[in-house]
């Protein structure tokens, strides 16, 4: 809580008409952190002056989980990555800084890292190695969690002396995995069994980050706190606050007006007229984000999706069905890319992009083709194709309501989709829904779905290890296996030799590529914009100034007049 220079706070004689829906706003982004002076502000009481000044973050969607092993959404590990520290982390410039390790050294099939000393958790115990080990040997051991995939050739790890952590694998490692795992504290969590921490809801975080967990009303806002123990260059920001808008009209009104200070994903409808707008600075950035249309191609007995989506030739036909550029015009106005691969552009010459008879995109005859030759040619009254057996190849299709631009992607891939006699029937969910439908691993009941990904590293390693059969439970939300993009994975993993690295990164998108379980519509530029009178020295950086792989945009800006 912030503290309030101020003993008696006088009402002024008319209160000013304000909108009700503003107000509320107001109220929920500035009465959870900041405390009752701004509250009264936002009703027209005159305060004196805050001491202290926060980050607020106007955002579309909530967040998963404050678990760092199992959350899969990109806000949960934004919020979660203030909270934790990892041994190493990725700077302005996206390359590796030091963290929780202050050296970093592979040889051979080891990475040893020298520890920093004098850090605590914010509870106040000593920080050890010990986290360290409990930490990594959790991951390893048990393969537990989405950075399973980092640790997937691990042998041991091991703590020499008090200064040291040895990681050791049956083989080199391309990646190192320090710049991606969050330290937890051994304190809280050893005390759990393997399935107990998959289900730990952590609601109330400790970590050895910059910032403390504060607050949380789920659905509407998240906050944070500094704290001033941190081993780090204290940031200036007394605490920050991620507020969840689910109107884009009222998100970018709240930013003009300064009542957010950055918005991470502007819609493309809205960013044209940020720019024009002198209290905003609107930045088009490039990023290492996609948004997809995801195959529900689980296997396990209680799923309720189509086990038509089962069948690659109506995978691969609603994929020549899809129209990216069109996609790109109407859904993004013109700011994305159209895609293809599960890499995007900015990962170089890593990047996959097929040519000539290899796209498959916007060519009807060849979804009908396709369909036809798989002996759908039936069709009813409708217009919609059959099976042998009589049943009509519709399906399900799902996306978060507040995501402007997955919701018209899904009605234009409907109209696409029906050209070629399959039928798509639309439902919008909100973020909670949509992750807890998504990941359930016992019942997955939907067919399709449009949503996106951003990868938590500077490497391809992240976006690649997405479809592995091993994050099914974890990072894979389509629940896709295939032993032989498995097996390149784990080689391209441990392949020093850039060349040849490449071009096994390459075969690997290729295949997943050709078996359409992801129709990636668009890579996306990074929209995001700040209001220029509450923080200043904000860093365009690839992939986003924040809602990035980088947290240090939120450590060094320095408040405004």
């Amino acid at each position: 809580m912030v503290s309030i220079e101020s003993s008696s706070n006088q009402p002024e004689a008319q209160h000013p008409v304000f909108n009700r829906r503003t107000f509320l706003q107001a109220a929920l982004a500035t009465t959870a952190v900041v405390g009752v002076g701004s509250f009264l502000t936002a009703c027209g009481v005159k305060t004196q002056k805050v001491v202290s000044k926060l980050i607020r973050v106007g955002w579309k969607a909530d967040m998963d989980t404050f678990n760092p092993f199992t959350t899969v959404t990109t806000e949960g590990v934004e919020i979660q990555s203030m909270i934790y520290d990892k041994l190493l982390d990725y700077g302005l410039d996206l390359q590796s800084e030091p963290s929780l390790a202050t050296k970093s050294v592979s040889a051979g099939n080891t990475i040893t890292y020298t520890i920093r000393d004098g850090v605590t958790w914010h509870d106040g115990t000593p920080f050890s190695v010990k986290d360290i080990v409990y930490t990594y040997e959790t991951i390893g051991k048990n393969q537990l969690g989405i950075n399973a995939q980092f640790l997937a050739d691990y042998v041991s790890v091991s703590a020499p002396d008090d200064k040291t952590v040895v990681l050791t694998f049956t083989r080199p490692q391309a990646f190192d995995p320090g710049l991606v795992i969050p330290i937890v504290p051994a304190h809280i969590w050893s005390t759990k069994s393997t399935d107990e921490i998959s289900k730990f809801d952590n609601l109330a975080p400790i970590g050895t980050g910059p910032f403390a967990f504060g607050t949380r009303k789920q659905g509407q806002i998240v906050t944070v706190t500094r704290n001033d123990k941190w081993w780090g260059t204290a940031p200036e920001a007394s605490g920050i606050s991620w507020a969840i808008y689910s109107n884009d009209d009222l998100l970018a009104q709240a930013l003009k007006n300064g009542e957010v200070d950055i918005t991470p994903n502007v819609p493309p409808t809205v960013f044209d007229g940020l720019k024009k707008d002198s209290a905003v600075t609107a930045v088009e950035l490039d990023s290492f984000s996609f948004h997809h249309i995801g195959m529900n191609v689980s296997k396990v007995k209680g799923s309720t999706g189509n086990p038509l989506m089962h069948d690659r030739a109506i995978r691969q036909a609603l994929g020549y069905a899809l129209d990216r550029n069109q996609i790109v015009q109407i859904a993004y106005a013109g700011h994305a890319l159209p895609a293809g691969s599960i890499l995007t552009p900015n990962f170089g010459d890593y990047y996959y992009e097929p040519k000539g008879d290899a796209v498959i995109d916007n060519n009807p005859a060849k979804a009908n083709a396709i369909l036809d030759a798989a002996g759908y040619s039936a069709k009813g009254s409708d217009g919609i194709r059959k099976t042998k057996d009589g049943k009509s190849l519709s399906f399900r299709v799902i996306c978060t309501a507040t995501t402007s631009v997955d919701v018209r992607t899904a009605q234009l891939f409907q109209a696409t989709a029906e050209k070629v006699g399959i039928k798509l029937t639309l439902t919008t969910v909100d973020s909670d829904t949509m992750a807890s439908a998504v990941y359930n691993l016992e019942n997955p009941d939907w067919d399709i779905f449009v949503w996106g990904w951003d990868s938590g590293v500077n490497d391809p390693s992240y976006l690649l290890g997405v479809p592995l059969t091993s994050q099914i439970g974890g990072n894979n939300d389509v629940f896709y296996s295939n032993p032989v993009y498995d097996d390149l994975f784990t080689k391209q993993s441990a392949e020093l030799d850039h060349t040849k690295r490449v071009a096994i990164v390459q075969e690997m998108q290729k295949l997943f590529y050709e078996d359409c379980v992801y129709l990636v519509a668009v890579y996306l530029k990074k929209l995001q914009a700040y209001n220029n009178s509450g923080w200043t020295g904000w860093t365009n950086v690839a992939g986003g100034i924040i809602f990035n792989f980088t947290r240090d945009n939120y450590l060094k800006v320095k408040a405004g007049k």
